[in-house]
Order: C-alpha cells, then sequence, then structure tokens
C-alpha cells in the first residue's frame, strides 16, 4: 500500500479535510457579514464556545450540526462518496498527463496544489 493510499484510507485525514473546509466557510461567512462568534453561535443554537472550536479547528460535529452551518452560511450541504481506488487511479492518471513544471512556473507560485 503507498503512502498516499494509507492517507486516503485515514479517518483522520478525511476528518481534518472537512474541519478546514468547514473553517473556511464560518470565517468567510462571519468576516463577510462582519459577525461575532457569539452571532453565529446564537444563530446555531450552539454555545460561543462551540463556534470557537471550529474556528480553532478543535472540534467533531454531528452530520446535523453541519447541515445547519451549511445552510447558515448560504450553502447546500452536498455529500458524495467514492471509491478510494477511484481516487488513487484518477491522481494517478492526471500525473501521468501532467508536464513537469518549469523552473519559472515553480518560482511563479502558478503550481496548483492539492490535498
Amino acid at each position: 500500500m503507498t503512502e498516499r493510499e494509507k492517507l486516503l484510507r485515514s479517518p483522520a485525514y478525511w476528518l481534518t479535510k472537512v474541519q478546514i473546509q468547514v473553517f473556511n466557510l464560518l470565517n468567510t461567512y462571519m468576516e463577510e457579514n462582519n459577525l461575532t462568534q457569539k452571532q453565529v453561535a446564537e444563530k446555531l443554537n450552539v454555545s460561543p464556545s462551540y463556534v470557537s472550536q471550529i474556528l480553532n479547528g478543535n472540534f467533531n460535529f454531528t452530520i446535523s450540526k453541519l447541515i445547519d452551518l451549511a445552510l447558515l452560511v448560504g450553502k447546500a450541504p452536498i455529500l458524495h462518496f467514492e471509491p478510494v481506488e477511484e481516487l488513487l487511479k484518477a491522481e494517478q492518471a492526471l500525473q501521468a498527463t501532467s508536464k513537469p513544471a518549469t523552473k519559472a512556473r515553480r518560482l511563479s507560485g502558478s503550481q496548483k496544489i492539492s490535498i
């Protein structure tokens, strides 16, 4: 099993990935609407400390709270599942067709970085 496959089969990887997405959603929403953690907590019917945990990346949420949060920020919580093998195959195909980055492109920061 490759390191990438181990990573994609790790629950911690997927939890962290979703936590980062939720943090970005909530943080952007709060900034765009000039809201405090307390105001967001009231809208979600949770404690301000729960909102603080989300913003600190130290939380594990229920599906219900994830849906509440997504809808609060105006996003549809669309979830789908894909076989790990399909993700690995897609990544391998992408790597096989990608041209090596030139030194100039690497220095310019134009490379796309994905998790």
